[in-house]
């Protein structure tokens, strides 16, 4: 059984993690904002580090036995308490059972932040992630105007 665990981001493994981005991902599956054009311009790269480096949260790498397969972080969301919480897994790593590993580890992380509840977002397209998150427990309610799944997990001390 593959061991999945999370490494904070920093300036020495951004430029790996971006490389597993661009050779393994389209830049709107792991990019918030970029369109469904495909190709890694100079300036979705740039937004990419910059969504890992998030100001006030933390970014990890996705392991799996100490192999980079994807990303993830938490950020503060507007509601108190709540933190936004987002995992992308490189296409050849998905199918695998990692996302909900790492998701997992996420949410320990978020609570060690001090979050009593996780917000996520997806398309409503992306089955897996909607299945994943229901199956950790989160409401899930589908926009069909914009095409968004999105999810909240009470994760406090309460739950």
């Amino acid at each position: 059984m593959s061991t999945v665990t999370l490494q904070p981001v920093d300036e020495n493994l951004l430029p790996g993690l971006l490389e597993l981005a661009v050779t393994d991902t389209d830049p709107y599956e792991v990019v918030s904002g970029a369109s469904e054009a495909p190709g890694w311009t100079a300036e979705r790269r740039a937004a990419f580090q910059e969504t890992h480096r998030p100001a006030g949260g933390a970014a990890y790498a996705v392991l799996v036995d100490g192999r980079p397969v994807g990303g993830a972080r938490i950020t503060p969301a507007e509601a108190p308490g709540a933190f936004q919480a987002y995992v992308w897994l490189a296409r050849s790593a998905r199918g695998k059972g990692y996302s909900t590993k790492a998701f997992c580890l996420l949410i320990d992380e978020a609570r060690a932040h001090g979050a009593s509840a996780i917000i996520a977002e997806t398309g409503i397209s992306n089955l897996p992630a909607v299945c994943m998150l229901r199956s950790l427990g989160a409401t899930v309610w589908e926009d069909p105007d914009t095409g968004s799944a999105h999810a909240t997990l009470r994760v406090g001390e309460s739950d």
